[in-house]
């Protein structure tokens, strides 16, 4: 052979490398992939963890509790007597525990979150 045809490769080691490189890459895209979707997942766990918090600072806003409905911000808060078998006593003690459910006024029926609290009677 001559000088002249050793120079380069063939035709075969380039679509040999390039397969190689192939088969290197899809992994790496699979983790790239994998990683922004975790990324995105933990910004929507972020995003109903916040509007969770607004919610319970909502509902920790209502100073006496009494029973009916609210709007305050971007939430309705609804207060009712919430019964269980001791009531009458707590009653008694001039207390009464209360069942707080906020929901978001957008529209959505879905209940943001929902509580009990305790609270004086009136």
């Amino acid at each position: 052979m001559t000088a002249r045809s050793r120079r380069g490769f063939t035709l075969i080691e380039v679509l040999a490398s390039l397969a190689v490189a192939v088969l290197l890459m899809i992994p790496i895209a699979r983790m790239i992939t994998g990683t922004a979707g975790t990324f995105a997942g933990l910004e929507r766990s972020t995003e109903r963890r916040v509007g969770m918090q607004a919610a319970m600072a909502a509902a920790m806003t209502l100073t006496p509790l009494r029973k009916g409905r609210s709007v305050i911000g971007d939430f309705t808060v609804i207060v009712e007597p919430h019964r269980f078998e001791r009531g009458s006593a707590l009653a008694q003690a001039g207390w009464q525990l209360y069942s707080v459910t906020v929901r978001s006024t957008d529209g959505s029926d879905d209940d943001v979150i929902q509580t009990v609290r305790l609270g004086k009677l009136q």
